[in-house]
């Protein structure tokens, strides 16, 4: 891939434009994200998203690819390297007890730096 394609592609995922809703539960983590753009691939990178929810995946893929100039390969592999950072941070938490701490059905709020994207 050109060097040019790749800087505009990161200038175009950095004025990614925010969606509702910036903390997710995942797991243990209520999740605090340093960015939309890591968010919106996380969530189209769901293994099996709820079928009643497919149509607005599919848009939000679509709106991804067209506001980035990513691929759909692309952007589903930064969303599965977001995902594997939030597996291993809970992992981490998890056996180093803070997790154990927790009362039932408290999150521990877990503030995600924005991933390198990896094109």
């Amino acid at each position: 891939m050109p060097a040019i394609l790749s800087v505009q592609k990161h200038r175009r995922v950095a004025t990614f434009a925010s969606r509702p809703a910036l903390a997710t539960v995942v797991g243990r983590l209520e999740v605090h994200w340093g960015n939309a753009f890591d968010r919106a691939c996380f969530l189209v990178a769901a293994p099996a998203p709820n079928p009643r929810h497919r149509p607005a995946y599919a848009r939000l893929l679509r709106d991804l690819g067209n506001e980035t100039g990513c691929t759909v390969a692309e952007l589903l592999a930064h969303g599965r390297k977001v995902r594997g950072l939030l597996f291993f941070a809970q992992e981490n938490l998890a056996r180093s007890g803070a997790l154990a701490t927790l009362n039932p059905g408290h999150k521990w709020v877990y503030q995600l730096p924005p991933a390198t994207p990896v094109f």
